[in-house]
C-alpha cells in the first residue's frame, strides 16, 4: 500500500469531491441519531426514560432511543451505510501518511510507519465496534453490547490521539493554513472528548451504584456529546483531502514516447 505516482484515470463515469463524500458519510450517523432521539422523545418518552433505579430522567440514553422503533431501523441503516466509506477512509489515511513520510525525521520513520499501521487498525476496529453496538442492542444482549461499547470508546480516543500525533509529524516546518485549521480542530475535539468521557464515567457510577436522581440523564447527555464530537473529528478529514476526489474509472500508467534522434 502507498501512494501511486503518475497514474491516469480514463473512462470515468463517477467522481465525487472528497468534501461532499465526507459530509454525506458523517451525515448518515448524525442524521439517523438525531431522528431516533427526536422520535423517541416525542412519541415514546415513558419507554425510553425508564431505568432500573426508577428515578426521574430528562434525557434518554443513545441505547434507549436507538433501541425503540422506528429509530432502531433508521439508526442501523445509517450506521450500516456509513461503515463501508469509513473502512475505505481508514485505508486512505494510512496511504496518505505513508506518502508524507519524507517529511518525518529519518530516525523516526520506522516508528512512524508502525504507528501509521496501528492507527489504521484503531480506526478500523472503532468503525467495526460502532457497527456492533448499533446491531447488538442493550436489550438484546446487554453484556456483549457493553463490552463492544467499551472497545469503541477506547479505540476512538486512542485513534484521535495517535492521528493527531501522526498529523503533526508528517508536516513540514511550514504549515499551510489548512493544516493549521485541521490540527487545531483535531486537538480541540480530542480534549473535548476526553473531558466528556470523564463525565460519562462519573455519571455512570453515580447512576449504577448510588441511583442518584438525574445522573443517568447527565450520563446520556455526555453520550450524545461524545458521539457528535467523534463525528466532527472524522469530518476534519475533508480538510486533509480538500483537493481530492473519489473516482471510478480505468487506471493506467501514462504512455511514454521514445524520441529517436535523426541521423
Amino acid at each position: 500500500m502507498g501512494k501511486e505516482e503518475g497514474l491516469r484515470v480514463t473512462d470515468s463515469f463517477f467522481k465525487v469531491p472528497f468534501r461532499r463524500f465526507g459530509i454525506i458519510t458523517v451525515s448518515l450517523p448524525a442524521g439517523s441519531l438525531a431522528f431516533a432521539f427526536l422520535w423517541a422523545v416525542l412519541f415514546k418518552g415513558d419507554e425510553v426514560n425508564f431505568t432500573e433505579c426508577n428515578v426521574k430522567n430528562f434525557i434518554p440514553s443513545i441505547s434507549a432511543v436507538t433501541g425503540a422503533t422506528p429509530g432502531r431501523y433508521v439508526w442501523r441503516i445509517g450506521i450500516g451505510l456509513q461503515s463501508s466509506p469509513r473502512f475505505m477512509v481508514a485505508l486512505l489515511h494510512y496511504n496518505y501518511y505513508l506518502s508524507l513520510i519524507h517529511n518525518v525525521a529519518e530516525n523516526k520513520r520506522g516508528l512512524f510507519k508502525t504507528l501509521a499501521k496501528f492507527n489504521f487498525w484503531l480506526n478500523t476496529v472503532e468503525n467495526a465496534a460502532l457497527v456492533g453496538v448499533a446491531f447488538i442492542g442493550n436489550k438484546e444482549n446487554y453484556p456483549l453490547h457493553e463490552k463492544i461499547f467499551i472497545v469503541f470508546i477506547v479505540c476512538c480516543e486512542c485513534y484521535m490521539l495517535l492521528n493527531l500525533i501522526l498529523f503533526s509529524w508528517s508536516r513540514t516546518k511550514q504549515w499551510t493554513t489548512q493544516d493549521k485549521k485541521s490540527y487545531l480542530w483535531k486537538k480541540v475535539l480530542l480534549i473535548s472528548i476526553l473531558l466528556t468521557t470523564a463525565g460519562i464515567l462519573y455519571f455512570f457510577i453515580q447512576h449504577r451504584i448510588y441511583c442518584v436522581a438525574n445522573a443517568f440523564s447527565w450520563f446520556s447527555l455526555c453520550e450524545f456529546i461524545f458521539a457528535y464530537i467523534n463525528m466532527a473529528y472524522h469530518l476534519t478529514a475533508v480538510w486533509d483531502f480538500e483537493e481530492s476526489s473519489i473516482m471510478q474509472g480505468t487506471v493506467s500508467q501514462p504512455e511514454t514516447t521514445n524520441h529517436v534522434k535523426a541521423q
